[in-house]
C-alpha cells in the first residue's frame, strides 16, 4: 500500500505530492479496495484477498515520525468480509458473504453490532447467502446492496458507542439482475447502482412514511364515563390536544347470553348509515345504529336457534355473513325500510345465499374486496371454504382448504389474493386463490404453497392486518400466554430449513391477561385486543410495529369479539358477560367510508318470495355441503380411474390379439417356415436392451446395497468396540421383584488402555522409590514425610483420605466410614487403650499392593507432581471401589437368578393347586427384564426392524402356490387323518355299545350306590381341596416370604451402592480440585512468564521512545533557534530600513516621510491589485476585508442553498430508471453527470448537506484554513501605488522596492521556518504522549505481575483437603446456590468445648455475684424503708395532736350532730368500707409476698450457717497443718545443729525471716487490693451496676421494693 500526500491550491486543481510511505498488507494479501476515514483521514481501511474469496479488513494509521511517515496496522477479527463503508465517530461496517452487517470501532476493534440477513425481512427477501457488494452511509440510513439484486435501507440507532445499523430494513428495492456495485449520487437522493450486464440503475430513496397513511403522533385517545380516568389517561398521554371524554354504554341488551362474534357494514343509499351487527349463542343477530347512543334497528334469527359463531361483512356492500354452530352459511342482505335516518326507522334482511358447509362450526371468516371472495373456515375440522360472492354470478364455493395437524383459528387475505390460515399451534400456512378463476362443478381442493411456524406460539387466538399501513407486509397476532399484540412480517414462502420459524418484529404490551380477539380499524391506523380478563386495549399501528395507546377493562370476562364503525371513530366490544360496549375514540385519524353499492339488490328481491332457509329439513340431517362435494370428487375420481383401467386393458387386449393372430398364422405355416416359440419375440433388441437395462439397475442397486451393508457393519463394529469391547464390566440392573420402580445398577467399568496402565505402574515405581528413601532416612515403616502430617492426627475423623475416612477399596470399609460418630469415639478409646500395645508393622509394599497403600495423606500433597501422580491413583482407586462393588451386585444378580427358580417351582405347584380346585386365580409370576441382560442391547428387535427381506414376484408366487396345495391337502385328507384310521381300524367307523335290559329295581338299586359313591366322592374331594386350600396358603406365604426377603436385598444394596457412589465421587471430586489447583498454578506461571516477556518488550520499546524523544527534542530546539534567528533577522532589517533609505536619498527625509515609507515597506499587495490604483493595507484594515469576504461567503451559501433545492425538487420527480437513453440531446448518461458535477463545482457546491460526513469536511477545512500560513507573493510598487503628500526619487523607490522584496523573502522563510516548528514540536508531544502510555501501560502490566506473584505464593501454600461434617457443624451462612466457603475457618471441636466451658464458669461467677448483690440490696432497701416509715409515723402522729388542738365545731359538724348529713355520710362510709375491704386484700397479698421473702431469707441464713461450718473445719485443718508444718521446722533445726548454735546468730536470722515475712505479706496485701480494683472495674464493665436502680427504689414503697 502507497500513501501519497496530494495538495490543493486555491483553484482547486490538484496536484501529486510526494510518497509518504509504503508498506506491505498483511500476509501479502492482494489488495481489493482501500477508503480513508472521512471524519479522520490518518486511518486507512484496507480489505484485502482474492476477489473469488472473502477478504480479511485491516487499519492502517499514519503517524509522523522525523521527516518520515509509519503505519500503525490492527486487523478486524477473521471475518468473510466483501464489502466495508466508513461511518461516523470512528465505526467501520463490514458486509460479509452471508449478507450479514458488522459493526466495528476502528480505534478499539470491537464488535459493537450485528444485523443478520434473515429471509423473514420484507416479500422480496434475499437468500441467506447473498453477499453484500455495496454499503452506503447517509445521515440517518445505511443502504446495503446484496448480490442479488436487492438493496435494503436499515436505520441507524445511536448508542453510546456510536451509530450503529438496526433491522428491520424501512425500505427495500429489486433490480431485475444481479448487482455488481453501487455509489450515492452526488446529492445523496439516489443510489447509482451498476449491474452485472453493465445497466448503470438509478434508485430514489425516500424512506419517509407516505402522508396518506400518517397518523397524528399522540393525538389519539380513548374516552371514558369515570372523569378521573379519563382525567389520569389525559395526563399519562401528554398529547396536546385535550382528550375529549366519552361515555362507553353496554347496547346489547336483547342478547341471552353470551355475544360470540360482531361487524359493521354500511346501507346503500343517499346517506351513509352505518349499521353494527352482533350475534349471540342465542342464534340471533341483532342490528345496531352506529351512534354515539346505538339504537335497535333490526333482528335476524335462524329457524334451528343454532348459535351465532362468526360474523363477516360484505365490504363495498350492504351484506353481512352469518356462520351458525351447526355448519350453516347465511349471507343476509340488509335495506332500510322507512325513514332510517330517524329512530323509528327499522331494517329488512333478506337471506340471498344459504349453504350448510359442514356439520361442526363455522368460526372464523374474512372478506376479500377486490376479488370479491369470502373465506369462512371451521375450528374444528380445520377446513376453510373460498365462496365467490359475486353478485352478478351466483354464490358459489369454489375451492376448500384443509390444513391438518391443529385446529384452525384465524383467516387473513392478501393483497395479491393468497390467503393465510393461522392454526392454534402457531403455524401459518398460505395458498394462492388466484389460480381459481370461475365455478366449477366440483369445487377444487387447493393446494398449501408454504407453511411455517411462529416462534413460541403454541395457543393462537386471532390475526389482523392494516389495510392501508405496511402494504401487506406486516400482520398481527394474539395469543393466550402473553399480554399484548405482536408484529410479523408476511414471509415470502422462500424458507431454506424443513421446518422454518418466523419472529416477532416488535411486541407491544398491554393488558392483564393474554389476548383473545384481535381487531383492525378500516381507516388502517387503529387495533384493538381483548383479554381473557376482560381487558381491551388499543394500539397505533405503524409500519412494522404497533404502539400501545389506552387499555380499559370493562367486561366482567373474556372479551370474544371486536369491531370498530365505519368511520373508525368507535370501537365495539362484546364478552361472555353479554354486554358489548362502545367506546369513543377521539383525535383518531379522520376517515370517510365509502357508501355501499345496491349490486346484490336485484338478488335480495329475487331472494324476498323464495324460501332460502329450508324449513322442512332437519338441520342435523341435512347433507353437508363438504360431505357430497367429497362423494362428488370420489366419484370422479373412480370414474377417472376406471376410465385409465379400461385404456389399458383395452390395449393389452389389442396386442393380445395381434399376438394370438400371429401364432395362428405360424401354425399354419409351412414347416421351413415355422420358429419356435421361444424365438417368437417381437422385439429380440428391445428384450436384451431391457434385460441389460434391468440387470445394471440391479448391479446398482447391490452395489449399493452392499456399501451400505458394509458401511453400516464397519459402523456397527467401531461402535462396538469403542462402547462393549472395551468395557471391562458392562452395564446391569437388578430390579426388585414386587415394587418394579425400585432397582439397582452396577458400576459400568472401561478396561484400563495399555497407555494409562503404563503411566499407573510408573507412578507406582515411583512411589515403591520414594517410600524407600522416606523409610531409610526417618528409620520408620511411613510411607510418606510425617514433618508434613504432623498438623493432624492420625484419628482424624474430618477429612478425606484421613484418619477414620482413609482410602481403601473395600466395601465393607466404606460402609464403616459411614457409620454414627459414637462408633468413631469409641474406636478413639480403644485406640487410646490399645496405645500403650505395640503397633503391628505395616506389610511391605510392591507393585502389586493395593492402590490405596501408594495414596499420600492431603497434607503431604505439596508439590504438582505428587498432585498428577495422586490424580492417578485415585482414579484406579475409584476404579478399584467400583470393581468391588460388581462383586456384591453380581452375587445379588446370582441370587435373583436363584430366587426365580424356587418361585417358578412353588408357582408350577401354585397353578396345579388351582387348576385342581378350579380356581380362576393366577399366581403371579416374576421373570428377568432386558434392562437385567447384560447383552440385551446387542440382541436385534424384530420391533426394531425398519425393512422386511425383500421378495421377488417369483418367490412371491412360488409361496403362494405351495400354501395353496397345503390348504388343498388339507381340505383332501380331511378324513383320512390319524384319528379317522384308528377309529375305521377298529370299529370300521362306528362305535357299538352293547344293549341292556334295565329295570326299575335295577336302576333304584344304581341309583342308590350312585349317591353313596358321589357322597364319598364328594367328601373326599372337600378333604382334598381343604388340603390343597392350605397347601396353597401355605406356598403363597412362601413366595410372599421369598420376594420379601429378596426386595429387601436390593433395598440394601441400592443403599451401599448409595454410599459407595458418594465415595467414588468424593474420590472424582478430589481428582477435580488437585487438577484445578495445578491448572491454576500453570496458568499463573504462564501469566508471569507473559506478563515477563512483555514487560521486557514494553522497556525495550520505552528505549526506542525514549531515544526518539530525545532525537526530536533536539529536532525541535534546532528549528526553535532557526525559527528565533530568522525572526531575528527581520527585526534587524526592520531596524536597518530608515538608514539604507536615508543613503540612497540625496536630502534629508522627514519624520512623516519615513513613517509613509515604514507603512509601504510593510504594506501586503497582492497580484490582482496591480494596477488597480487602490491601495490596501494589513494594518487595521484587516477586519474590513474579512467582514467583506463573510458576507461573500453567506451570498454563496444562499445560492447553494437554493441550488440544494432545486436539486432536490429535480431529483424527488425521478423514478428509478436505467441509464439507457437521455433526454438531454446527445449527451450520455455519463456526460450529463459530468455535467452536472461542473454545474455544482462552478456553484461551490461540491457536495450535499445529506452527506453525513459535511460536518467533518467542514470542521477540516476550518482547521485547514486556520493552520494555513498565507505568504503573498511580492508584488513591486508602482507609481500609482506612490501617496500623493509623498514625492520621493526613483533612487529611494526602487531601494523601497529592493527591500520590500528582501523582506517579503525573509517573511516566507520564517513561515516555512514555522511550520517546521510546528511539526517538531507536534512530534515530540506524540512521542510524550506514546512514553507516557507505554510507562502507564508498564506501571500496570507491573502491578498486574506483582498480584500474580502474591497469588503465586498463596497458591504454594494452599493445599487441596476435603472435609466431612455433620448439617450441625457447618455454621457458614448457606447461598441460595452454592455456598462459598473460600473465607472460611476450620475449629477444633475441643477449642469449642473448652470455650464454652469457659462461659459457663464465668456465667455461674456472674450468677453468684448478682445474687449477693441481691440480697445485700434487700438488707439496704428494707433499713431504708424503717427509716421512712417511722419518719412518716412521726409526722402524722404531729399532724393528729394539731387538728386536736385544732379541732372546732363547724357547720359540717353541726349538720352531722343534727342528723342533716347522714345520706352523704353513709355514702362515704360504704365507700370507705369498700376501700377498706379492698386494702385488706391487697396488705394479704403483700404479707404473701414478705412470707415468701422471709423464707428465702431464712434459706440464705441456712446456706451462710453451712458455709461457716465447713469454714470452721477448713480453720481446724489449718490449725493441725501449722501444728504438724512447726513441728518439721523445728526437727530440720534441731537436725541443722541448732541447738550448738551461737544464740545470736539465731536471733538475729529469725528477725532476717520475720522482715522478709513482713515484706512479703505487704506486697501480697499490695497485689490482692490491686487485683480486687481490677476485678471491681471488670465487674463494672461486665454485670450490670445496681446503684442507680437502688435510688430509684428508695421512692418506692417497701413491699414494692422486697419483691425483687
Amino acid at each position: 500500500m502507497f500513501v501519497w500526500n496530494v495538495s490543493v491550491d486555491s483553484k482547486q486543481s490538484t496536484t501529486l505530492g510526494q510518497l509518504l510511505l509504503s508498506t506491505p498488507l498483511p500476509n501479502n494479501s492482494p489488495c481489493r479496495s482501500v477508503s480513508f476515514d472521512p471524519s479522520n483521514s490518518d486511518y486507512i481501511s484496507v480489505l484485502s484477498g482474492s476477489d473469488s474469496e472473502p477478504g480479511s479488513i485491516s487499519i492502517f494509521k499514519t503517524v509522523k515520525v522525523l521527516d518520515s511517515y509509519e503505519a500503525e496496522v490492527t486487523t478486524l477479527p477473521p471475518t468473510s468480509t466483501t464489502s466495508h463503508a466508513w461511518c461516523k465517530e470512528g465505526l467501520i461496517l463490514l458486509g460479509t458473504s452471508s449478507g450479514a452487517l458488522e459493526a466495528y470501532s476502528s480505534r478499539t476493534q470491537e464488535l459493537l453490532g450485528t444485523v443478520a440477513a434473515t429471509p423473514e425481512m420484507d416479500s422480496l427477501s434475499t437468500s441467506v447467502d447473498s453477499p453484500v457488494v455495496g454499503l452506503i452511509i447517509t445521515l440517518t440510513h445505511v443502504i446495503v446492496g446484496h448480490k442479488s439484486g436487492r438493496i435494503y435501507w436499515f436505520p441507524l440507532v445511536q448508542t453510546s458507542a456510536g451509530s450503529i445499523p438496526s433491522a428491520p430494513p424501512v425500505q427495500t428495492a429489486a433490480l431485475d439482475c444481479p448487482l455488481q456495485t453501487m455509489l450515492p449520487s452526488t446529492d445523496f437522493n439516489c443510489v447509482i447502482a451498476v449491474s452485472s450486464n453493465n445497466t448503470v440503475h438509478e434508485v430514489q430513496y425516500e424512506v419517509d412514511e407516505p402522508a396518506a397513511v400518517e397518523l397524528e403522533d399522540d393525538g389519539l385517545s380513548v374516552g371514558f364515563q369515570d372523569p378521573a380516568i379519563g382525567a389520569a389517561l389525559e395526563e399519562a398521554n401528554n398529547s396536546p390536544p385535550p382528550i375529549e371524554e366519552q361515555e362507553f354504554h353496554q347496547t346489547s341488551e336483547g342478547h341471552i347470553g353470551a355475544v360470540t362474534s360482531m361487524c359493521s357494514l354500511i346501507l346503500a343509499g343517499k346517506n351513509s348509515v352505518g349499521i353494527i351487527a352482533t350475534g349471540g349463542v342465542d342464534g340471533s343477530v341483532m342490528l345496531w345504529k352506529d351512534t354515539e347512543s346505538p339504537i335497535l334497528a333490526g333482528t335476524f334469527s335462524t329457524p334451528s336457534k343454532s348459535p351465532i359463531t362468526s360474523l363477516c361483512a360484505l365490504s363495498g356492500f350492504p351484506c353481512f355473513a352469518v356462520g351458525t354452530a351447526d355448519g350453516v352459511l347465511r349471507i343476509v342482505h340488509v335495506a332500510g325500510r322507512g325513514s332510517i335516518d330517524s329512530d323509528a326507522g327499522d331494517l329488512k334482511m333478506v337471506t340471498v345465499y344459504r349453504e350448510k358447509l359442514t356439520s361442526s362450526a363455522l368460526t372464523t371468516a374474512t372478506f376479500n374486496k377486490q376479488l370479491r371472495r369470502l373465506a369462512i373456515g371451521s375450528y374444528a375440522e380445520s377446513v376453510t371454504f373460498v365462496l365467490a360472492a359475486d353478485p352478478a354470478k351466483s354464490v358459489e364455493v369454489v375451492a376448500t382448504v384443509e390444513t391438518p395437524g391443529s385446529p384452525l383459528v384465524s383467516l387473513l387475505w392478501q393483497p395479491a389474493g393468497q390467503l393465510l390460515l393461522g392454526s392454534e399451534n402457531g403455524s401459518l400456512a398460505c395458498v394462492d386463490t388466484s389460480s381459481v378463476t370461475a365455478p366449477s362443478p366440483i369445487a377444487e381442493s387447493l393446494k398449501i404453497e408454504w407453511k411455517c411456524g411462529m416462534e413460541n406460539i403454541s395457543s393462537l387466538m386471532s390475526l389482523s392486518q392494516s389495510s392501508k399501513i405496511g402494504n401487506g407486509r406486516f400482520f398481527y397476532a394474539v395469543r393466550k400466554n402473553i399480554k399484548g399484540v405482536e408484529c410479523f412480517a408476511v414471509p415470502d414462502g422462500m424458507f431454506s430449513t424443513a421446518n422454518p420459524m418466523i419472529q416477532p418484529v416488535h411486541l407491544a404490551e398491554s393488558g392483564s391477561k393474554g389476548s383473545t380477539c384481535l381487531s383492525a380499524a378500516e381507516s388502517g391506523g387503529l387495533l384493538a385486543s381483548g383479554g381473557g380478563g376482560g381487558s381491551l386495549s388499543i394500539f397505533k399501528v405503524k409500519d412494522g410495529e404497533c404502539e400501545t395507546i389506552d387499555s380499559l377493562h370493562m367486561h366482567s370476562g373474556p372479551v370474544l369479539s371486536l369491531c370498530f364503525s365505519a368511520d373508525s371513530s368507535r370501537l365495539y366490544s362484546s364478552g361472555a358477560d353479554g354486554g358489548v360496549f362502545t367506546t369513543s375514540i377521539s383525535n383518531g385519524s379522520s376517515f370517510d367510508p365509502l357508501p355501499s353499492a345496491n349490486d346484490f339488490d336485484a338478488l335480495a328481491s329475487s331472494k324476498a318470495t323464495t324460501d332460502a332457509e329450508n324449513i322442512g329439513v332437519d338441520a342435523a340431517s341435512e347433507p353437508t355441503w363438504l360431505s357430497l362435494t367429497r362423494e362428488k370428487v370420489q366419484i370422479k375420481k373412480d370414474a377417472e380411474s376406471k376410465a385409465a383401467k379400461n385404456q389399458a386393458l383395452a390395449g393389452i387386449n389389442d396386442l393380445a390379439g395381434r399376438l394370438s393372430a400371429m401364432l395362428k398364422a405360424n401354425e399354419g405355416a409351412a414347416e421351413i417356415d415355422k420358429m419356435d416359440r421361444d424365438e417368437f419375440v417381437v422385439d429380440l433388441s428391445g428384450k436384451a436392451a431391457a434385460l441389460e437395462t434391468n440387470e445394471r439397475v440391479a448391479e446398482e442397486r447391490r452395489a449399493k446395497i452392499k456399501a451400505a451393508d458394509t458401511s453400516n457393519d464397519l459402523l456397527a463394529s467401531r461402535i462396538r468396540q469403542q462402547c462393549w469391547d472395551s468395557m471391562e464390566t458392562h452395564a446391569c440392573s437388578v430390579i426388585s421383584l414386587v415394587a418394579t420402580d425400585t432397582k439397582v445398577s452396577n458400576f459400568p467399568v472401561r478396561k484400563m488402555p495399555a497407555q494409562d496402565q503404563r503411566k499407573l505402574d510408573l507412578v507406582k515405581r515411583m512411589r515403591l522409590v520414594e517410600i524407600d528413601e522416606i523409610q531409610r532416612k526417618s528409620g520408620t515403616k511411613d510411607t510418606y514425610w510425617s514433618s508434613l502430617t504432623s498438623e493432624i492426627p492420625a484419628t482424624i475423623s474430618w477429612m478425606v483420605n484421613a484418619g477414620f475416612l482413609k482410602a481403601t477399596t473395600q466395601t465393607n470399609e466404606i460402609v464403616a466410614q459411614y457409620k454414627t460418630d459414637e462408633s468413631k469415639d469409641d474406636a478413639k478409646e480403644e485406640e487410646k487403650g490399645d496405645a500403650e500395645d505395640e503397633p503391628e508393622a505395616p506389610p511391605e509394599l510392591s507393585e502389586t499392593s493395593p492402590v490405596a497403600s501408594f495414596l499420600l495423606p492431603p497434607m503431604a500433597i505439596r508439590t504438582d507432581p505428587q498432585r498428577k501422580a495422586q490424580i492417578l491413583l485415585l482414579k484406579e482407586l475409584a476404579r478399584q471401589i467400583a470393581i468391588d462393588f460388581n462383586q456384591h451386585f453380581d452375587k445379588l444378580k446370582a441370587a435373583k437368578d436363584d430366587t426365580l427358580g424356587v418361585l417358578e417351582g412353588k408357582n408350577e405347584r401354585i397353578e396345579e393347586i388351582l387348576n385342581e380346585i378350579n380356581s380362576e386365580d393366577k399366581p403371579q409370576h416374576f421373570s428377568t427384564t432386558d434392562e437385567e441382560i447384560v447383552d440385551s442391547v446387542l440382541v436385534l428387535t424384530p420391533q426394531e426392524l425398519e425393512t422386511t427381506e425383500y421378495e421377488s414376484i417369483a418367490a412371491r408366487e412360488a409361496r403362494e402356490k405351495k400354501e395353496e396345495a397345503a390348504r388343498i391337502a388339507a381340505e383332501n385328507n380331511k378324513g383320512d387323518d390319524m384319528p379317522t384310521r384308528a377309529l375305521n381300524d377298529m370299529m370300521n367307523g362306528t362305535l357299538e355299545v352293547k344293549k341292556e335290559v334295565v329295570t326299575a329295581d335295577s336302576l333304584k338299586k344304581a341309583v342308590e350306590e350312585f349317591k353313596i359313591q358321589a357322597k364319598a366322592i364328594a367328601d373326599a374331594a372337600e378333604k382334598q381341596k381343604k388340603a390343597l386350600e392350605l397347601e396353597l396358603k401355605k406356598l403363597r406365604s412362601e413366595v410372599n416370604e421369598v420376594v420379601k426377603v429378596f426386595d429387601e436385598k436390593v433395598d440394601n444394596m441400592a443403599n451401599l451402592r448409595s454410599t459407595v457412589l458418594e465415595m467414588i465421587l468424593t474420590q472424582e471430586l478430589y481428582c477435580m480440585r488437585l487438577g484445578l489447583s495445578a491448572m491454576r498454578r500453570e496458568d499463573l506461571r504462564l501469566e508471569i512468564s507473559a506478563g515477563e516477556a512483555m514487560a521486557a518488550q514494553m522497556n525495550v520499546t520505552k528505549e526506542a521512545i525514549m531515544t526518539q524523544l530525545a532525537a526530536f527534542t533536539a529536532k525541535k530546539d534546532e528549528e526553535e533557534e532557526k525559527y528565533n534567528a530568522l525572526n531575528a533577522e527581520l527585526g534587524e532589517k526592520e531596524k536597518m530600513f530608515r538608514k539604507q533609505i536615508q543613503d540612497v536619498c540625496n536630502v534629508p527625509l522627514d519624520q512623516d516621510q519615513v513613517k509613509m515609507l515604514n507603512l509601504l515597506y510593510k504594506m501586503k499587495k497582492n497580484k490582482g491589485e496591480a494596477g488597480s490604483g487602490t491601495t490596501s493595507y494589513s494594518g487595521n484594515r484587516e477586519s474590513g476585508g474579512q467582514s467583506g469576504s463573510r458576507g461573500i461567503s453567506r451570498q454563496s451559501t444562499a445560492a447553494r442553498k437554493r441550488s440544494i433545492s432545486s436539486r432536490r425538487r429535480s431529483t424527488s420527480s425521478r423514478s428509478r430508471r436505467s441509464f439507457g437513453s437521455t433526454a438531454e440531446g446527445d449527451l450520455g448518461p455519463l456526460q450529463a453527470a459530468m455535467k452536472e458535477a461542473q454545474q455544482l463545482a462552478a456553484q461551490g457546491l461540491w457536495t450535499s448537506h445529506k452527506d453525513p460526513f459535511l460536518p467533518a469536511d467542514e470542521a477540516r477545512a476550518k482547521a485547514l484554513q486556520f493552520n494555513e500560513v498565507v505568504v503573498n507573493d511580492y508584488v513591486a510598487l508602482t507609481a500609482d501605488d506612490q501617496p500623493d503628500n509623498l514625492r520621493v526619487g526613483e533612487l529611494v523607490w526602487d531601494k523601497l522596492n529592493e527591500l520590500r522584496q528582501s523582506r517579503s523573502e525573509k517573511e516566507k522563510e520564517i513561515a516555512l521556518q514555522n511550520n517546521c516548528l510546528k511539526d517538531a514540536v507536534a512530534q515530540m508531544d506524540r512521542c510524550k504522549e506514546k512514553l507516557a502510555e507505554v510507562e502507564s501501560s508498564l506501571e500496570e502490566l507491573e502491578k498486574k505481575l506483582e498480584e500474580a506473584g502474591e497469588r503465586d505464593v498463596v497458591e504454594r501454600k494452599d493445599l487441596e483437603v476435603l472435609t466431612r461434617f455433620k448439617q450441625g457443624q457447618d455454621e457458614v451462612e448457606q447461598g441460595a446456590v452454592a455456598t462459598d466457603y473460600g473465607n472460611a475457618g476450620l475449629i477444633p471441636l475441643c477449642t469449642v468445648k473448652n470455650t464454652n466451658g469457659e462461659i459457663k464458669l464465668l456465667g455461674d461467677d456472674k450468677i453468684k455475684v448478682l445474687t449477693k448483690t441481691k440480697q445485700f440490696r434487700k438488707k439496704i432497701n428494707y433499713m431504708t424503708w424503717e427509716h421512712e416509715y417511722l419518719e412518716h409515723k412521726a409526722k402524722d402522729m404531729d399532724e393528729h395532736y394539731t387538728d386536736l388542738q385544732l379541732l372546732r365545731v363547724s357547720k359540717n359538724l353541726k349538720m352531722v350532730i343534727s342528723g342533716a348529713k347522714g345520706e352523704g355520710d353513709k355514702i362515704k362510709n360504704e365507700r370507705s368500707e369498700l376501700r377498706i375491704s379492698k386494702i385488706g386484700e391487697s396488705h394479704a397479698a403483700k404479707m404473701l409476698k414478705f412470707d415468701k421473702a422471709n423464707k428465702k431469707i431464712l434459706m440464705a441464713i441456712k446456706d451462710r450457717l453451712s458455709e461457716n461450718a465447713k469454714l470452721d473445719e477448713q480453720l481446724k485443718e489449718l490449725d493441725s497443718n501449722v501444728g504438724i508444718r512447726e513441728t518439721i521446722y523445728k526437727s530440720r533445726m534441731e537436725s541443722g545443729g541448732g541447738a550448738d548454735a551461737d544464740p545470736s546468730a539465731r536471733k538475729m536470722k529469725r528477725i532476717m525471716m520475720r522482715r522478709k515475712l513482713i515484706d512479703l505479706a505487704k506486697a501480697q496485701t499490695d497485689e490482692i487490693e490491686f487485683l480486687r480494683m481490677e476485678l471491681d472495674r471488670l465487674r463494672q464493665k461486665t454485670f450490670p451496676s445496681f446503684a442507680n436502680a437502688a435510688r430509684e427504689r428508695l421512692n418506692q414503697q417497701p413491699d414494692e421494693v422486697m419483691d425483687f
